[in-house]
């Protein structure tokens, strides 16, 4: 949506008016959203269009022209982030249109709807296709030897430990493990609070909270998922209590209930998780390079698959116990997404299975 209204801006397009008169865009306009979603954001800032005399009809070539950063050539994103910006833009874009059509006259709607419905078509029809092939080299978990070493690294008492600070080692350590222990996102541990752990059990609280007044962060970290209680281990939750302890000591911290802050007492905020782990693969450099917050979801979700596999769960059973760990909807299929290291590797078994009854020996 930021991307949306970014290009729309720059474009000059004061979408909401033109909609409260019953217009829409046009396939050229689509066209060149479509051509925006192929580009990384950072990349499509161009300052030329930012004054407040921008011409309303923009040739494309000086948008494809400003497209770099520096005298680096900018890459395009995957065809599947490709596919899901336009899907969700066209979803936006619908919604809104059947929206203030509902206020218009009935034949200003139902030309509104016609529009909008044939110039939708023309966005909808540049969504690029996704072959299956597209999820080799996709992003995958760690692998259970390079999960050790992450934890023997970053451990408060390693030697290899890339942080001087004791309360930096300490917070960074148990960031990991309740990425790995609960397979949550960075922006839902963000918002986690002191308040959200259960005193008397081994419980945390992942909730869906909107504008905590509490929070000084510009942008704030959100929960996508359901509301949902999490346990632990109760080694895991004296270290996390240990933490809470050692952050009360900082005053700014006392000010506000989120529980991962940096040394300065101030909420934590998203880019500091991404550049915690740019420095663990800096200091770890057999880890993979590919290695962030999301790796610890796919390493979660992997773990998991090998663990009710050997509890003798059902498909199933596996799925539902999956789905209210990770706060998903109860026929939710997004456990594809983060498991593909360990169905490879069951791939792998049953096709090795399959050759050991092949006869090579000429018997």
């Amino acid at each position: 949506m930021a991307l949306l209204y970014r290009e729309l801006d720059k474009a000059g397009i004061a979408l909401i008016e033109r909609l409260r008169l019953g217009q829409f865009l046009t396939v050229p306009e689509v066209n060149r959203l479509a051509d925006a979603v192929q580009y990384r954001m950072a990349d499509l800032s161009d300052k030329r269009l930012a004054s407040s005399d921008r011409p309303s009809v923009i040739d494309i070539k000086r948008i494809r022209m400003s497209r770099k950063t520096g005298v680096e050539e900018v890459k395009a994103v995957g065809a599947f982030n490709q596919a899901t910006r336009i899907r969700y833009m066209a979803q936006y874009l619908e919604f809104l249109s059947d929206y203030y059509g509902a206020t218009l006259p009935s034949r200003q709607k139902k030309e509104l709807a016609h529009e909008s419905a044939f110039v939708l078509k023309a966005l909808k029809g540049q969504i690029p296709k996704v072959s299956n092939r597209a999820k080799l080299g996709a992003r995958e978990g760690l692998s259970k030897d390079d999960q050790d070493r992450l934890l023997a690294v970053i451990h408060p008492d390693s030697l290899d430990n890339p942080w001087e600070r004791g309360f930096v080692r300490l917070r960074n350590w148990l960031i990991i493990v309740l990425l790995l222990a609960t397979g949550m996102r960075r922006g839902e541990l963000l918002g986690i609070q002191i308040g959200d752990f259960d005193q008397t059990l081994p419980q945390i609280k992942i909730l869906r909270r909107a504008d905590v007044p509490e929070d000084s962060r510009l942008i704030q970290p959100n929960t996508k998922t359901n509301d949902r209680n999490v346990e632990v281990r109760p080694a895991i939750m004296r270290a996390a209590w240990d933490y809470i302890m050692n952050r009360k000591k900082i005053k700014a911290a006392r000010r506000h209930p989120l529980l991962i802050v940096a040394d300065d007492g101030r909420p934590l905020s998203l880019k500091s998780i991404d550049k915690m782990f740019a420095q663990i693969r800096e200091a770890c450099p057999g880890l993979p390079i590919t290695l962030n917050s999301h790796v610890m979801r796919h390493t979660w979700n992997e773990r998991f698959s090998e663990q009710a596999e050997l509890m003798g769960l059902s498909e199933r059973r596996e799925e539902k116990a999956r789905n209210e760990q990770q706060g998903w909807v109860d026929d939710s299929k997004s456990a594809a997404t983060y498991t593909r290291r360990y169905a490879s590797r069951k791939g792998r078994e049953i096709a090795l299975k399959l050759q050991e009854k092949l006869d090579v020996r000429g018997n």
